[in-house]
């Protein structure tokens, strides 16, 4: 049984030839994945799908490949992985404008700590820093720079030599023109058809569908912009968003992480949902139903 990776892309499979990997922070979580650029200067990722269901393993050929798992590589938009660096450079001085080394740098990069490490006095992990984090490579994919007057303000300072400051204004009307692009495309207005949502309740399905790449803060700018409010749903647990729960497609997926090299770990077993019209029924004495399978 061998250990390997198994992964869809479209039928132009021309398109991920010669991928070269790229370490950077998750923009909606901060936790440091991985990502890929072509030759033709397309950015992509990989996310994995961990919904419900068995452990599984593919048959390809004569080989058995231990890891079942269904992975997409799928073309993202840099301006993604570029919004939450300028945001941390606007942070620090609004005032600023800035060179594309200056913002696309280490000190930009806000990482997610996970576990319970001891942070130094600047607030990082004594091995952070140790891990490699490929932001200034952003500015090496085609087009990106002429991209970035879609976030930024934009002066020339000598000849082709440019600053940039993210611009809140521009940054929430491009999301916006995402946010149109989603609900004019055939198959997201598709799936709304048949459930007969009104308009509202899709644009909002489209703003959920952008927070895969959006943190919090800039998830309720755009909910503001466009002047909606987030649905809440009644649990045992209280008033929870569909932005942190597993409600949205994107619960059931997983960005591919360097430190799990790609591999399923054992998930804890959980015991079975019972209907809550049984949950209050005696059950004592009562045969389990795997008694009736045994030899008498």
């Amino acid at each position: 049984m061998k250990s390997q990776i198994i992964a869809f892309t479209n039928k132009l499979d021309n398109d991920v030839n010669h991928l070269t990997e790229l370490y950077l922070p998750c923009p909606r979580s901060n936790r440091r994945s991985i990502y890929f650029h072509n030759d033709k200067g397309t950015l992509y990722e990989m996310q994995k799908v961990t919904g419900p269901g068995r452990k599984s393993a593919w048959l390809i050929d004569a080989d058995i490949y231990k890891d079942g798992a269904v992975r997409f590589v799928t073309a993202l938009d840099p301006l993604f992985m570029a919004l939450p660096i300028l945001d941390e450079a606007y942070k620090k001085d609004n005032t600023k404008f800035r060179t594309l080394d200056d913002i696309f740098s280490r000190e930009n990069v806000k990482l997610e700590i996970v576990g319970t490490e001891t942070l130094d006095d600047e607030g990082i992990t004594s091995d952070e820093y140790s891990k490699p984090i490929d932001v200034h490579r952003l500015t090496n994919i085609t087009g990106f720079t002429q991209q970035l007057a879609h976030l930024c303000d934009v002066q020339e300072i000598a000849t082709e030599l440019f600053v940039y400051k993210l611009s809140y204004e521009k940054t929430l009307d491009w999301l916006v023109k995402k946010v149109d692009r989603l609900m004019s495309n055939e198959a997201f207005k598709k799936s709304f058809e048949s459930t007969k949502q009104e308009a509202l309740l899709m644009k909002l399905e489209a703003v959920y569908t952008l927070s895969n790449y959006l943190n919090k803060d800039w998830f309720n700018r755009l909910l503001t912009k466009l002047e909606i409010e987030e649905e809440k749903e009644e649990i045992e647990l209280g008033d929870i968003t569909n932005y942190v729960t597993d409600a949205s497609p994107s619960g059931f997926f997983k960005r591919a992480h360097p430190d799990e090299a790609f591999l399923d770990t054992p998930a804890k077993k959980k015991k079975p949902q019972v209907p809550r019209s049984l949950a209050k029924v005696n059950t004592k004495g009562m045969k389990s139903i795997t008694s009736f399978f045994t030899k008498k």
